[in-house]
């Protein structure tokens, strides 16, 4: 027995010699720094810790996502077919945008009008491509607005119902199409009807793509993703019942135009703003011409035609002595800019008055009402009565 104890005795002793350099072994290691792969887990660590911040700087750390948010770019794409359509776009975009307009080159008058346009007027970020609206593009890339400046094109009401027959369509924003937006407005307002111009009729195959898209913008209104910007004066009434839908409507005027250097001589000579209404059918030629006599009695004119306007028409003109055509290409609203203060043009009524009285409030614009024995009988009693509602004023706190 007294053997067994000290066996055991023995054992026990070696026991904790045995923990006691293991022990010190740890020490030893503690002291002596962790090893290669001990160096890379703490600092791996402390580069996964947070790191402490005064409360200044906590703060800001909270406020860096919302700045990133709003230094996301838009992609926006614009299908313009006029140059009232085109300029309109240049109003509208956002400098947090990248803008490409699609402009339509082979529409009537839009060649000279883009030979005319400095690309150097464009805005920054902006960028202008000759080939109109076609549905590859919106295919190919994402685009998170899409501006429309004549909503009843059949270029467009294609573009759109092929790439977003399955698709959800982004933004929609209107752009004026002059006095032809009245009635665009007037059918996305309704509750049904294909997006068709006054007195235009459609094939079957065309009508259906036309009412597809309108379904389609109306069905943007209520979750606020279709907007008109415009410049041109709207009733309360039509205010009021767009605005109802869902939809919004946003002003200009013409801020970006009023920069820019196209301005030049003007003849001292009383201007006129040619009208389409007689090359569009809308009024008898003779009731037109006998007003442009009843303006010359008062002396020589300078004529600015419309680029509707026929060869034949402007031809007959040209043949009276008092009268100068002067063509120029850009719009009128570009041209007569910055004519002197106290001056006065003449014009029937027509988006380019009112651009005009919008951009330079010290000119004078004489719109003469048409009077009833004028129409053709072509047009509608709607459109006859917006085109002389010159009177009606803009609502500003749109």
């Amino acid at each position: 027995m007294m053997a067994k104890k000290g066996a055991s005795k023995k054992s026990s002793a070696k026991k904790n010699s045995t923990k006691k350099k293991s022990s010190e072994k740890q020490s030893a290691k503690k002291k002596s720094g962790p090893k290669k792969d001990e160096v890379t887990m703490t600092l791996t660590q402390d580069a996964e810790a947070p790191a402490q911040q005064a409360p200044g700087q906590a703060a800001e750390a909270q406020k860096s996502p919302a700045k990133q948010a709003k230094k996301i770019r838009l992609t926006s794409i614009a299908f313009v077919e006029s140059p009232l359509q085109f300029l309109s776009a240049l109003e509208t975009h956002d400098p947090d945008e990248d803008l490409l307009i699609r402009a339509r080159a082979n529409a009537k008058g839009m060649t000279s009008f883009l030979d005319a346009f400095d690309p150097a007027w464009l805005p920054k970020r902006v960028s202008l491509e000759r080939v109109g609206a076609k549905p590859g593009i919106l295919r190919k890339q994402t685009f998170d607005r899409i501006y429309i400046g004549d909503a009843c094109s059949g270029q467009v009401h294609k573009a759109l119902s092929l790439a977003y027959l399955e698709r959800r369509m982004p933004e929609v924003v209107i752009l004026d199409d002059g006095l032809a937006t009245y009635s665009t407005i007037e059918i996305l307002t309704a509750k049904r009807g294909p997006l068709v111009r006054p007195r235009q009729k459609l094939k079957a195959s065309r009508a259906v793509m036309a009412a597809h898209v309108a379904d389609r913008l109306r069905g943007l209104a209520p979750a606020g993703k279709l907007r008109w910007h415009t410049a041109l004066p709207v009733s309360k009434t039509m205010r009021k019942a767009f605005l109802k839908t869902g939809a919004e409507i946003t002003r200009h005027k013409f801020k970006h135009l009023q920069t820019l250097p196209t301005g030049g001589s003007h003849p001292r000579d009383n201007p006129v703003i040619g009208s389409a209404l007689v090359a569009d059918g809308l009024i008898h030629e003779d009731s037109y011409r006998a007003w442009l006599d009843e303006l010359m009695a008062h002396g020589p004119i300078t004529y600015y035609p419309h680029r509707r306007e026929t060869d034949e028409f402007l031809a007959e003109l040209d043949r009276d002595e008092r009268v100068r055509i002067k063509h120029v290409g850009l719009p009128i609203e570009l041209r007569l800019v910055n004519l002197p203060p106290n001056s006065t043009i003449r014009s029937l009524p027509s988006t380019a008055a009112i651009s005009l009285a919008t951009l330079n409030p010290d000119v004078t614009i004489a719109v003469t009402e048409i009077p009833p024995e004028w129409w053709t009988g072509a047009s509608a009693d709607s459109l006859r009565k917006s085109l002389n509602a010159q009177s009606v004023k803009a609502d500003v706190d749109t």
